[in-house]
């Protein structure tokens, strides 16, 4: 018990509010707290978020968690579906769309396991990827991961604002509109809604039309290709007849990209009531993914065989039901846009101005936090422009995002995070102190977090220290008074230091075998997919001329 009181005067000094520990402390003091808590039988304090970032108002259901993937997922990727189908055939199509979506649930589990074990063992609110990264990883992880994920994110907002300009395009199909000129109004039309929505919660009640919209494009694209009927010498094949391992690769990453939203996952849980809840969210989500997918390849491929366009809407021509796909489709992409915008801003608000980032305008500075947030937004828009009009080309820059980033962020971070938090969370009980040195403890002796005894130690710094004796190499955080000290060096009637239990440590095989599978899935998309993606992007930017350049629709689209 001693022990226990001078980690929490160490952890929580005089004066100090509890739940508010020293910079840099935070994940010892949770420590201190959790051994501190066994010790005398009180209860954990209560999970905390980052005191970095500013945590949203708890308003989402699951299901309305599930709404919001949907609109997220459920988008722009389906609309390169008959083009994958036909780089790869019947086989490998109905195979790569059936076992990626497997990755994507397992990963997804595996995100709201680790969300569990931070928020139960560490005592935070992982937030974001970025701040679970810095929870289990240090700054400099947290900073890398951060760039990456948000990297990603912004191409992802980019490459909605290509299909606005392609879809305004579609409108007005009848005029020659540059692309660029058809971006630049897309962004135009945006900044309205870009402006007035900062809670994904607020755009829940959008992602059910949102999700009715992208079906209403399909079906007029499919009922058009039903009355027109196959194409003349269409042809179809079980493995393409052209297929290669690298076009095979090619187009697993844009399957891969359709699955990967996982980058937006921490921040759902973060706005569910009941997070613990998140993964019911795949009830719904995997149903209709896999089915919609399935049905876009299929119908697609069957109907315009080894002539399928990569975007969807070409396999149409001019006509009414190339006008209004193209109209429902632009509002559907405007409010992906949109939920994915509230996201990133708010994230660019926090590190701008962290003390004003959850402020709305009832509150006092609200009107300034909105103004910032504005700013943000204008900006934010502005590079995604000049990103969409570098990668003109529709399918190209889905498979670019989805081979090089889609699949580390989606399917790889999640099984580091996983396996990271299991570990940190595996720390063993406080074992009993020997009766020889209570004896010896000065209740009042101060030491730092993790040095009174092998037990503690090991649940603060894991691997990063061996406390097993006076003479061990510890960190100028670990010093020890003389008294602790007797009693962290302690040895039990075996004359061995007690670490207790490991097995936490070890993972199930099955998990195991999950692991290997996931990565022999990403680790060859992301080299070889990549590589062919890169391959086709410079081949198109010979033929249709350099960056920036006027490309209107040509008058007969489809081939």
């Amino acid at each position: 018990r001693a022990q226990a009181l001078a980690l929490g005067d160490l952890c929580f000094p005089a004066g100090v509010e509890q739940g508010s520990p020293e910079p840099g402390n935070s994940r010892r003091c949770r420590a201190s707290q959790i051994v501190s808590a066994r010790m005398v039988g009180t209860p954990l304090p209560a999970v905390r978020t980052s005191p970095l970032l500013s945590a949203p108002p708890r308003r989402s259901s699951w299901l309305d968690t599930s709404w919001l993937m949907l609109a997220d997922v459920v988008g722009t990727s389906v609309l390169t579906y008959a083009g994958v189908a036909r780089q790869l055939g019947w086989v490998l199509s109905v195979s790569f769309i059936t076992l990626l979506s497997f990755v994507a649930i397992y990963t997804g589990v595996l995100m709201s396991r680790t969300r569990n074990l931070i928020a139960e063992n560490l005592g935070y609110e992982p937030l974001t990827m970025g701040e679970a990264a810095r929870i289990l990883g240090g700054n400099r992880v947290a900073a890398a991961i951060y760039g990456i994920v948000y990297g990603f994110a912004f191409l992802g907002q980019s490459s909605y604002l290509l299909v606005l300009g392609q879809t305004l395009q579609g409108v007005l199909y009848e005029y020659e509109v540059c692309l660029s000129t058809a971006v630049l109004a897309s962004c135009g039309i945006c900044l309205p809604f870009l402006i007035s929505v900062r809670d994904l919660a607020e755009s829940v009640r959008l992602c059910l039309i949102n999700l009715l919209l992208i079906l209403a494009v399909l079906g007029i694209v499919m009922f058009q290709q039903a009355q027109n009927g196959r194409h003349e010498g269409v042809r179809t094949f079980l493995f393409a007849e052209d297929l290669t391992v690298f076009t095979a690769f090619g187009a697993m990453t844009n399957v891969l990209f359709s699955y990967t939203g996982h980058w937006l996952y921490f921040e759902l849980m973060s706005e569910m009531r009941e997070p613990e809840h998140f993964p019911r969210v795949f009830r719904i989500n995997a149903p209709v993914q896999v089915g919609l997918y399935m049905l876009v390849a299929c119908w697609g491929y069957y109907y315009a065989g080894d002539t399928a366009a990569g975007y969807f809407l070409d396999n149409l021509p001019n006509g009414f039901a190339y006008r209004c796909a193209s109209a429902l489709l632009f509002v559907h992409v405007i409010v992906s846009f949109l939920i994915k915008n509230v996201v990133l801003v708010r994230y660019l608000h926090s590190l701008v101005s962290p003390s004003r980032a959850a402020r709305r305008w009832p509150e006092p500075g609200g009107a300034r936090a909105h103004a910032e947030y504005v700013c943000l937004a204008v900006l934010m828009l502005m590079s995604c422009f000049f990103v969409a009009n570098a990668i003109p080309f529709f399918m190209e820059f889905l498979g670019l995002i989805g081979g090089f980033l889609s699949g580390p962020i989606s399917f790889l971070l999640p099984v580091v995070f996983y396996v990271m938090a299991r570990r940190q969370s595996a720390a063993p009980e406080a074992p009993e102190t020997p009766s020889t040195c209570a004896s010896a403890l000065d209740p009042d002796a101060k030491a730092e977090i993790g040095s009174l005894d092998p037990a503690i130690a090991h649940l603060v710094y894991g691997d990063q220290v061996d406390l097993v004796c006076p003479n061990s190499s510890l960190p100028d955080e670990a010093a020890l008074s003389k008294p602790l000290l007797d009693v962290a060096c302690a040895k039990g009637e075996s004359g061995q230091h007690s670490r207790g239990p490991t097995s936490a440590r070890s993972l199930p095989w099955l998990d195991v075998a999950l692991f290997v599978v996931v990565g022999a899935v990403t680790l060859p998309t992301m080299v070889v997919g990549t590589y062919d993606v890169l391959s086709r992007i410079a081949a198109n930017w010979d033929e249709q001329g350099p960056l920036f350049s006027c490309r209107v629709l040509p008058p007969d689209r489809v081939r």
